[in-house]
């Protein structure tokens, strides 16, 4: 499926008949700051959560959209259930949707990137790393960091593993660290079988159904689950201390080798995350307990492995 090239010069935008979306003539834009258009929008969610009994709602592209239609969305829907969960898509900095009366939480891009970009570009080292990630949660408030939408691919992002040509253990890499730090973690349908995807259209794919009740992603689908079982057992991992190590092998940091240690909020429990994209095996300490890893053998993680360690 192939998009022509006149598909989004449609003579309405671009000749200035009516504002739209990317100059698309099919998705006007709406005067959000005009109450009529307001109440309607409003009323069709309410219908949508007295109906059908919906929790929650994603707004989509929700930087160009007036504050106030936000702000009264928000009250409408809390009106009719209190736990309702109300979330934007906001690539960039969205402090000004997040001050309490307007979203919950907002989609993770900066997050999304700051991962990814690591893992997959191999000019990058450790300390990069520790400034992308510092920068992440440097633009919120730590309750804010605690919600965040945490993702690493979606409906509008090729798809993790073919960003990775096909390399399963990075992509299982990725994963280990976004289950390793704050916000809500969010895994876009298929990522738990590793399905692949190129740009849009192509990452949105159907689930090959067949193939996984036959046993085909298996060993995928239960890597996940510990994943998902760890992340919802050990406080550490959702904490939001976080304490980045150097020494040894990579002292100054400039080495494709991720080192650092969660601490639970209480102070109590430790975990050691490791990620090795150096190209080469690294030594690993005894002590602790290893809690998860990929390519850990005979004391050495591999390249492209990681591990979770408890030490305390």
């Amino acid at each position: 499926f192939e998009l022509h090239e006149d598909y989004w010069k449609m003579h309405n935008s671009w000749d200035k008949k009516y504002f739209s979306f990317a100059f698309a003539d099919f998705m006007p834009k709406l005067n959000t700051n005009n109450p009529e258009v307001r109440e309607y929008l409003i009323g069709v969610s309410e219908k949508w959560v007295r109906d059908y009994d919906i929790d929650g709602i994603r707004m989509d592209v929700a930087n160009e959209v007036s504050h106030l239609f936000v702000q009264e969305m928000r009250k409408a829907m809390l009106a009719l259930k209190k736990d309702f969960y109300f979330i934007g898509e906001i690539w960039h900095n969205a402090q000004p949707w997040l001050r309490g009366n307007e979203f919950d939480s907002v989609m993770n891009y900066p997050l999304q990137n700051a991962i990814l970009g690591f893992c997959e570009d191999i000019h990058t080292n450790a300390k990069d790393f520790e400034f992308a990630i510092n920068r992440c949660y440097s633009m919120y408030s730590r309750q804010t960091n605690r919600v965040l939408f945490n993702q690493m691919d979606s409906h509008d992002t090729m798809r993790m593993i073919t960003r990775f040509e096909s390399n399963a253990d990075r992509a299982k890499q990725a994963l280990a660290l976004l289950f390793s730090v704050p916000g809500t973690t969010c895994i876009y349908y298929g990522t738990e079988i590793l399905l692949e995807g190129g740009n849009d259209p192509d990452n949105r794919r159907c689930m090959p159904w067949k193939e996984i009740e036959e046993g085909r992603f298996d060993e995928t689908l239960s890597f996940m689950k510990k994943l998902i079982l760890l992340r919802k057992t050990h406080p550490a991992l959702r904490s939001s201390i976080i304490q980045f190590n150097y020494g040894g092998e990579n002292a100054d940091g400039k080495k494709r080798l991720i080192r650092y240690t969660k601490t639970a909020e209480d102070g109590g429990e430790k975990i050691e995350v490791t990620v090795n994209c150096s190209g080469k095996p690294v030594s690993i300490v005894n002590d602790g307990t290893v809690l998860l890893s990929k390519k850990l053998e005979n004391g050495k993680l591999l390249n492209d492995g990681f591990m979770y360690r408890l030490i305390q």
